[in-house]
């Protein structure tokens, strides 16, 4: 009996090799091939060459090619587990533009006995001239893609030196005027304008208490709350009609556009944050904020103590942002440098929450790390902490008259001597480097002239000189840096007046301004016995004492070094008393 041959090209749907086809729409604009018209040259190739296409097609919409952070990795997963022949894709540019990815990915393709084809583009890769066509194909995709990413950054340069956004587009709280309108007095016609930003007369009100909310005193609140607040209380949604989300709040406070700042990425930094799509975040963290032209929604003061609750907040355990008790996230064990938990105890029958302070690292992590680890009642070193408070403010308290006496003494800004100290310390090293370079001047024109070791003497005691002095620039960097304690003081008698009436979340709200850390030094005999806990309180208003030394190098500068003696160091016994309870 003989058997009828039918060609491929007659077969039905349901026979032939099963390939997936792949389609992606691309963000460019003027690359935006419509799906369906991709779909249909698909369906064609597979009509012509015999091919079925397993349904339903893999479709990416507004997909970049640069990056492969698409659907068409899970098309060559499936190729891999061999339920599929290939991949049948429009154009190969369909399948990527960034030349790296696109031989990495074909290369595991094939590497199954996969391949890739183009509906459009009739190419052999089976053959060395076919092979090296495709090749060109796709560094022509990447060359093109190269060339649009280098207009669009000039287009945001260009942009940016006219004070507006990198990209134009509606911002909440404003009311955009784009560059671009219909001109309703033509037909299907066009004008331009200035493109600019005004208030929006609801919005604007709006966004100025979201910054409010963030600050709220003294305890503020969270992008959660605010969230809520916009969401159930307002019934506000975002530009696009959606909901507002904690990482949509933070990602909008933090662009500074309220401030009438336009944040953007540092040129200079290599990051290449910008340029791969695939990298969506500055590990340097190097984002400039340039003045756009957009008018303020808040104030440059109000930025600026948003900024700083933010690091704040970030550097704080997320369980220590919304404290339950008076000094969570406060508290260190002075002698491993870790931080103290709270820890509950039975008193009296009745079981108290955080009645002791113990040491993390010794409860939870290693007893090797923190051997003795250190154990102490809670309200033992909050009253140390309200005592501390207390006297920094006693004199200023006790002295104030009851009628106002005009103060005629004259008193110097700490930072003031600073900086007028660093003039003078510029000067003299500018004279030191003048004087060496001098001598060396000298030195390599008449070698003879200094007998001796007399060059290499006097040279020593100028590098050391100047190395003095670059010590002494550095401690006056701290004394710059470091806030003054006049500008706490309103802060802790507030705090002192109503310490008994606020909540331990009040209470930890104005501590956290006030107070860098709270380390507690267990003080031991010979045996290793507890024998009392001293509390060791840092404010920001003085130098951090656990900040890395800065070793003097000369001139080479200044190392960041620990002393391992420092690190467990011994308290003097002189040191070893017991605040009293207030």
């Amino acid at each position: 009996m003989t058997q009828l041959l039918i060609p491929p090209t007659f077969q039905g749907p349901e026979y032939g090799e099963p390939w997936l086809g792949y389609i992606r729409v691309s963000t460019w604009k003027e690359e935006k091939i419509s799906p369906e018209l991709q779909e249909a040259a698909l369906r064609g190739w597979a009509a012509r060459t015999g091919r079925r296409l397993i349904e339903p097609l893999i479709v990416d919409k507004d997909a970049t090619g640069r990056n492969f952070k698409r659907r068409i990795m899970g098309a060559i997963e499936r190729v891999e587990r061999g339920e599929a022949r290939g991949i049948a894709v429009w154009k190969y540019s369909r399948f990527g533009r960034n030349r790296t990815g696109n031989a990495a990915n074909l290369a595991r393709l094939e590497a199954v006995g996969g391949q890739l084809e183009s509906a459009t583009e009739p190419v052999d890769a089976g053959t060395a001239i076919g092979e090296f066509q495709r090749e060109m194909i796709f560094a022509f995709g990447n060359f093109e893609s190269n060339r649009a990413g280098e207009q669009w950054r000039e287009t945001h340069e260009y942009r940016i030196k006219n004070q507006l956004p990198a990209t134009g587009r509606p911002r909440f709280g404003y009311i955009w005027h784009p560059r671009r309108i219909p001109d309703l007095s033509q037909s299907g016609g066009w004008r331009l304008q200035d493109e600019k930003y005004t208030l929006h007369p609801d919005n604007a009100s709006i966004v100025e208490e979201m910054y409010e909310r963030k600050l709220a005193a003294p305890v503020p609140q969270g992008l959660n709350a605010i969230a809520h607040w916009l969401n159930e209380e307002l019934g506000v949604t975002t530009l696009r009609g959606g909901l507002w989300h904690t990482s949509t709040i933070a990602r909008f406070m933090d662009s500074g556009f309220a401030a009438g700042l336009l944040r953007m990425h540092d040129r200079e930094c290599r990051c290449g944050y910008g340029k791969d799509p695939s990298i969506n975040k500055c590990q340097a963290n190097r984002m400039i904020f340039a003045p756009g032209a957009q008018p303020k929604i808040i104030d440059n003061d109000v930025w600026e103590a948003y900024k700083e609750h933010r690091q704040r907040t970030k550097n704080t355990p997320p369980r220590a942002r919304k404290a339950t008790y008076t000094l969570s996230g406060l508290l260190w064990h002075g002698r491993c440098r870790h931080h103290i938990s709270h820890a509950s105890d039975t008193v009296k029958g009745v079981q108290v929450r955080g009645y002791w302070l113990v040491c993390s690292r010794n409860k939870n992590v290693s007893k090797i790390a923190c051997p003795k680890g250190i154990n102490v009642k809670r309200e033992q070193i909050e009253d140390d902490v309200f005592d501390f408070l207390g006297r920094e403010v006693a004199d200023d308290v006790d002295a104030t008259p009851s009628a106002p006496v005009r103060d005629t003494a004259p008193r110097q800004d700490p930072k003031i001597t600073a900086q007028q100290e660093r003039a003078r310390i510029n000067a003299e090293l500018k004279k030191i480097d003048a004087a060496i370079d001098r001598l060396v001047e000298e030195n390599a024109m008449d070698p003879e002239k200094y007998p001796g070791d007399s060059f290499t003497r006097v040279r020593d005691k100028f590098l050391g000189k100047k190395g003095a002095l670059t010590k002494q620039l550095n401690e006056l960097a701290e004394v710059e840096t470091t806030p003054a304690r006049e500008t706490f003081r309103e802060l802790i008698v507030g705090l002192l007046a109503e310490w008994d009436t606020f909540e331990p979340i009040e209470k930890n709200a104005m501590l956290q301004k006030a107070i860098r850390r709270v380390a507690c030094y267990d003080i031991r005999d010979a045996d290793g016995k507890l024998l009392s806990v001293r509390t060791e309180i840092h404010p920001l208003w003085e130098p951090d004492p656990w900040a890395p030394k800065k070793v003097c190098r000369g001139s080479f500068g200044a190392r960041l070094d620990w002393s391992p003696d420092d690190l467990w160091k011994r308290p003097a016994e002189s040191e070893t008393s017991l605040a009293p309870a207030r």
